[in-house]
């Protein structure tokens, strides 16, 4: 587990500055223990026993982690080519892996349900007539967007008026293509958003698909997608889960009495993997500033936006604290920097913390979904390693980009001479 004893930082049995001093850093770090307990947790909450779990392995695709769900007996909800790709390689089984992209292209299509036989989810009137015509009599899944939607942050709603899914208004057109190439409609899903904490809204969603299968007939899965929300900030409010489960449970069980057996899917990425995962960064600058009557403390790390884009692009919040010595008075006021050459590369703002020193280590914490993931090269900055803590066994899983990992395609001396 992840927890402060007595002065430090624990990552299972490794104290967070030790790991910093062994891989360096910038450093991830994911705990098993916790991702394993994540996804038990979620088995529990749901009592109805056609329950299928599809990990969305948007939010960390590690294959590390990927192997510990499959094992786990979790299925893959894919939103690329290449995540369908991965997740074979991998030994997912194919009729437990989902794909449900935008915009797909015929070749895209081609390749996921011709050459990898992996089921897709449709997602607009377009998509379905040019898959009718690529491969008739064949089944398939339609993404309902069922006309509202809820995220932690305008950028993560998916439901409304989006570029998501199929409206309830657009059936009666699926309906007519499906037939016209002889396409089975075998599930019914829906995606609203991410970060979401209230539960009428699955349930208001749910009651739409249920509606849209009775007319349908056949249906053999209904899959009400992820966004489940878990706390950033102390004192956040947890997603009631367990409430959750027995609603959504309760439902699909009367349908089953009244109409006929429906699988159900789910499909966590973040509530799985978020609280599993730690950043470390080495203090390199503290920088104090007066200027026009107004002092600014900036605590400069040796990470930034390219690591860890959500507090730029989403004003996300990540708890901040020393690997040491956290339970230290929280003196100062002061933004956390990266060392990215951008005004926006701030981790936190106005955070309270702490006096910090340069060379500490900060832990930054909750970065297991949607931090490496969504990670890059800017500046030309190598990405960060990963390491996974299991009990008391470590093990690197993904070593830290090198010079030649980013310029591998380019031939320098040729252009150096050129």
């Amino acid at each position: 587990m992840i927890e402060v004893a007595g002065d430090s930082l624990y990552i299972g049995c490794f104290e967070a500055e030790d790991l910093a001093k062994r891989f360096g850093t910038p450093l991830y770090v994911y705990d098993e223990e916790l991702i394993r307990y994540n996804y038990s947790r979620l088995l529990r909450a749901f009592r109805y026993k056609w329950l299928e779990i599809l990990y969305s392995c948007k939010a960390n695709s590690n294959p590390w982690i990927l192997s510990i769900l499959r094992d786990l007996g979790s299925g893959l909800d894919a939103v690329s080519p290449l995540e369908v790709l991965l997740g074979i390689k991998l030994g997912f089984p194919k009729d437990k892996i989902l794909f449900t992209g935008v915009n797909v292209s015929d070749e895209e299509m081609l390749f996921i349900r011709g050459e990898l036989g992996v089921m897709i989810n449709i997602d607009s009137l377009s998509q379905l007539e040019r898959y009718g015509r690529l491969f008739p009599e064949t089944k398939v899944s339609i993404r309902i967007n069922p006309g509202f939607g809820r995220g932690h942050h305008r950028y993560t709603i998916t439901g409304g008026i989006t570029k998501f899914g199929i409206y309830p208004s657009q059936i009666e057109k699926a309906i007519e293509t499906s037939r016209k190439y002889g396409l089975k409609i075998a599930g019914l899903h829906m995606h609203i958003g991410s970060g979401i904490y209230d539960v009428e809204l699955y349930l208001k969603g749910l009651e739409i698909l249920l509606n849209i299968a009775t007319r349908l007939g056949g249906i053999e899965f209904i899959d009400i997608g992820g966004g489940l929300g878990i706390p950033y900030r102390p004192g956040d409010r947890e997603m009631d889960i367990d409430l959750l489960g027995f609603k959504v449970s309760e439902l699909l069980e009367e349908f089953t009495r009244r109409y006929w057996e429906v699988k159900l899917r789910i499909e966590p990425g973040r509530y799985i993997v978020g609280n599993a995962g730690v950043l470390l960064t080495r203090v390199i600058d503290v920088k104090e500033i007066e200027h026009a009557g107004e002092k600014k403390l900036f605590i400069g790390v040796d990470t930034g936006m390219n690591h860890l884009i959500r507090p730029a692009l989403y004003d996300a919040y990540h708890e901040i604290i020393p690997a040491r010595g956290s339970n230290r008075p929280r003196e100062v006021i002061a933004d956390v920097v990266g060392n990215i050459c951008e005004s926006g590369d701030i981790l936190a703002r106005d955070r309270r913390l702490p006096r910090i020193e340069e060379g500490e280590i900060l832990a930054i914490l909750d970065v297991g979904a949607y931090g490496y993931s969504m990670s890059s090269n800017y500046n030309l900055r190598p990405r960060p390693a990963e390491v996974l803590i299991s009990g008391c066994s470590v093990k690197l899983i993904r070593r830290r980009e090198t010079f030649e990992d980013l310029i591998r395609t380019a031939e320098l001396e040729s252009l150096a001479s050129r």
